[in-house]
């Protein structure tokens, strides 16, 4: 999805991209790059657990009207780390599980290059306010 930039600086820094998004899911994909590494080469847990947090906020928080958002804040992510990526691209995968009027429960997973599970998480996320209708809030 071109043209679609994040307003907030952490999450442009770490180069997540939008392949695909409507109500209630959403795809992303983001490079490695060298400073998102741990010791052993491997993307950094803390980058994960970012890319995952992302991810399921961004599953609840479409918003289809021009000029408008929707904006969640999460209260509690939980992730299972299950494999070791291979290659320099992840594939990332958001769902809202269920939804009410202010809370919305969703979970997001990390693929690599190979289709390869890295990754999953469960998150709590709270609309904030005027977010709660698809219609969202003025930019």
């Amino acid at each position: 999805m071109s043209g679609l930039t994040f307003k907030s600086p952490f999450t442009q820094h770490l180069g997540i991209e939008i392949t695909q998004w409507q109500e209630n899911s959403v795809s992303l994909q983001v490079q490695v790059k060298d400073e998102f590494l741990n010791a052993h080469g491997a993307p950094h847990g803390g980058f994960l657990c970012s890319i995952l947090d992302v991810a399921t906020a961004l599953s609840g928080t479409f918003c289809p009207e021009p000029g408008r958002v929707r904006k969640a804040l999460t209260l509690s992510l939980n992730t299972h780390f299950l494999a070791q990526a291979s290659g320099d691209q992840l594939f990332i995968s958001g769902e809202v599980i269920k939804s009410g009027h202010k809370i919305y429960y969703a979970s997001a997973e990390i693929t690599d290059s190979k289709q390869q599970l890295i990754a999953t998480a469960q998150a709590v996320l709270k609309y904030t306010k005027g977010s709660e209708s698809l219609n969202g809030v003025e930019e």
